[in-house]
């Protein structure tokens, strides 16, 4: 059977993976990727930029040359660019060093690995040098190399979600002046309420980042051909540099004419990531997934999910897939040392979709006194259907790792577990680790006693 792979990027190389470990010797694959930087976890690049690591070769998910025996072509800087998928064959243009040539490859399998594109402003001026992107290594180490230059003094940020937020407080820490534009009222909006986003909005000001909030962006100047301004709807700001971190779409145009896309642009696959197309898989950024709250199709933009979908596509292909339903996003951001976790929805987005909610918040200890010397707390947020009070969304915001809970929250959310048999699980006890009534008992407890209250009811929509 002839593997054809395009993308190699989390996806690509889980698909890869996948195949060389346990598949039975009896395929043929192709690899195909634009780039040459194969696995880099880009969400690591404020790691880079801000000087936490010497190196960007710590942020490799895989090292492709464990997997070279096990694929049979493979071509770096080749694009692809057309299929023909009547003849199921793929048309490929490769550049090297010494010359660019162009070949076809004609597949029985076809896995779209394609990824995301980064949206564009389109303002005035936005051609400007000066102005970056970081969707790639290349893009963040022209980036990292040139905020070095003591001409750049002034550095703003536009989009005020986790890239964003987490590059303000890199490029601070290397003694830049930071502006953060965002066009809606608070940051981090698409995963967390308000009130968090509030608190990490007071986090980045307490060092020195400044912030502009509900703030559009018209356009920008420039002298000698380099930016030097950027213009909003509040006004004019200085800025020797702008790194745009705005949203990103489904990368859909190889298969957009030929298989089903979903309204947000993904290509529609089942629960083996198979397309409209039988013989064509979408996995990662480019491919919708189903999410367990909403009952509807998206996008979800993050690493576990590529590695996810990767596989059980190359399951599917090896007639071993078993598929796992519907999923659930979850999201962590470190800001200046306070950790902020999220699973599940926000109100916002309940509301958009029309769900009947309530919320609970708790802020307590999670250790007791003798062993928490800091007095740090721990705050707390569940949202739960008003129907069946099943979780639906859960927002966490300490000091301290909590990854273990999120994701505990996460699973409770995917298996539609509610505020009640939250509240009667049997959590463990261990002093070093947390307190006889553990947080999560508590904070249901606490839900169940407003859901009972006759004062609770203006806390809940619809």
């Amino acid at each position: 059977m002839k593997i054809v792979i395009v993308g190699a990027n989390h996806a690509g190389l889980a698909a890869v993976r996948q195949l060389v470990q346990n598949g039975n010797g009896d395929f043929e694959i192709t690899v195909i990727d634009r780039e040459n930087s194969l696995g880099y976890i880009s969400g690591a690049t404020p790691l880079l930029i801000r000087g936490a690591v010497s190196t960007y070769k710590d942020f490799f998910s895989i090292d492709i040359k464990e997997y070279l025996d096990g694929i049979d072509h493979f071509y770096a800087h080749s694009t692809v660019t057309r299929v023909d998928f009547d003849q199921r064959r793929v048309f490929v243009e490769s550049e090297s060093k010494e010359r660019k040539h162009s070949f076809v490859v004609d597949y029985d399998k076809l896995v779209l690995a394609t990824g995301s594109f980064q949206q564009k402003l389109q303002v005035k001026n936005s051609e400007l040098s000066g102005i970056y992107t970081i969707k790639n290594l290349r893009e963040g180490l022209l980036v990292n190399q040139k905020i070095d230059s003591d001409r750049i003094k002034n550095v703003a940020i536009v989009g005020g979600g986790s890239i964003g937020v987490e590059l303000s407080e890199a490029i601070s820490k290397r003694r830049k002046k930071v502006t953060l534009f965002e066009i809606d009222k608070h940051l981090l909006g698409r995963n967390f309420s308000k009130e968090f986003s509030k608190i990490a909005e007071r986090q980045l000001l307490g060092y020195g980042v400044e912030l502009e909030l509900d703030s559009e962006i018209i356009g920008f100047e420039g002298r000698a051909g380099k930016v030097s301004n950027v213009i909003t709807t509040n006004g004019s700001f200085l800025a020797d540099m702008v790194i745009i971190t705005t949203g990103f779409l489904p990368n859909t145009n190889l298969g957009g004419f030929h298989l089903d896309k979903y309204t947000n642009g993904a290509y529609i696959v089942d629960a083996e990531q198979r397309t409209s197309d039988p013989d064509v898989y979408a996995v990662g950024d480019c491919a919708t997934v189903s999410d367990s709250v909403l009952s509807d199709l998206t996008v979800d933009f993050s690493v576990a999910n590529a590695l996810r979908s990767g596989k059980i596509a190359a399951k599917s292909i090896m007639g071993i897939a078993k598929s796992i339903g519907e999923m659930v996003t979850t999201r962590v951001i470190r800001i200046f040392g306070l950790n902020f976790f999220a699973t599940g929805i926000t109100e916002k987005i309940a509301d958009a979709y029309r769900i009947g909610y309530g919320y609970v918040d708790d802020e307590v200890y999670n250790l007791l006194p003798a062993i928490n010397s800091g007095g740090e707390k721990v705050k707390l947020r569940i949202i739960y259907r008003n129907d069946d009070h099943r979780i639906i969304g859960a927002q966490i915001c300490s000091k301290g790792d909590f990854s273990g809970i999120i994701t505990f929250l996460s699973l409770a959310v995917q298996k539609k577990v509610t505020i009640d048999e939250l509240e009667d699980y049997r959590f463990f006890f261990y002093p070093y680790f947390n307190t006889p009534d553990n947080i999560l008992s508590n904070i249901a407890q606490k839900g169940i006693k407003e859901l009972g209250d006759e004062t609770a009811g203006d806390r809940n929509k619809y």
